[in-house]
C-alpha cells in the first residue's frame, strides 16, 4: 500500500494532468465555436446569394463553406485525440464518449467553460441546421420554377404523343402551338 503522502501527490499530479487535458479540450472547443460561427455566417450569406444569384457569388459562397468545413474536420481530429487522452486518464471507453460524460470530472472554471462551450456549440449547430433548411426551401422553389418553365416550353414547342399507352386520347393542353412539324 502506498504511503498516504505519496498517494496524495499521485492524485494531485493526476488531477493536474486531467486539468491540462480538459484545458486543451476547452481550447479546441472554443476554436470550433469560432469556425462554426463562420459557417453559420456563410450559410446566412448563402441565403442572400440565392435570392440574387450570380456565378461569382456562388463560387465565393461555396469556397467560404468548404474552407469552414475543412477547418472543422481538422479540429474534429484534434478534439478526438484529446477526448481519447481524457478517456484514458479517466479510465473510460472513448468510443461514443460525449462531453456530457466528461463534464462531471471538470471542476471550477474548466467545468463552467466546457458547459458554456457545449451550449454555444448546440446553439450554432441549430442555427446552421435552420439556415440550411431555409436555403433548401429557396433552392427547391427555384428548381420547381425551372421545371415548370421547362415543361411549359416543352408543351409549346413539342407535339408529343397523341395517344397514351392504353390507346386513350392524350390531352396535353398547349402541345405544339408555337412550332409545327407540318410544312
Amino acid at each position: 500500500m502506498l504511503n498516504p503522502d505519496l498517494q496524495m501527490i499521485h492524485e494531485t499530479e493526476g488531477r493536474a494532468d486531467l486539468d491540462s487535458l480538459l484545458g486543451s479540450l476547452l481550447s479546441v472547443l472554443r476554436k470550433e465555436i469560432e469556425i462554426y460561427g463562420e459557417l453559420a455566417e456563410a450559410v446566412a450569406l448563402e441565403a442572400d446569394m440565392l435570392r440574387k444569384p450570380s456565378l461569382e457569388s456562388l463560387h465565393e459562397s461555396n469556397a467560404r463553406k468548404e474552407t469552414c468545413i475543412l477547418k472543422t474536420r481538422l479540429l474534429e481530429e484534434v478534439r478526438a485525440k484529446t477526448v481519447g487522452r481524457i478517456a484514458a486518464a479517466l479510465g473510460l471507453d472513448e468510443r461514443g464518449l460525449k462531453l456530457q460524460a466528461i463534464l462531471p470530472h471538470a471542476q471550477g472554471d474548466l467545468g463552467r467553460g466546457l458547459r458554456d462551450c457545449h451550449r454555444e456549440l448546440r446553439s450554432l449547430a441549430d442555427r446552421i441546421h435552420e439556415g440550411n433548411l431555409r436555403n433548401r426551401g429557396l433552392l427547391d422553389a427555384s428548381l420547381e420554377g425551372v421545371r415548370a418553365g421547362t415543361e411549359f416550353l416543352g408543351n409549346l414547342l413539342g407535339g408529343g404523343a397523341t395517344y397514351l399507352d392504353s390507346g386513350a386520347l392524350k390531352h396535353n393542353g398547349l402541345s405544339g402551338r408555337i412550332c409545327s412539324e407540318r410544312g
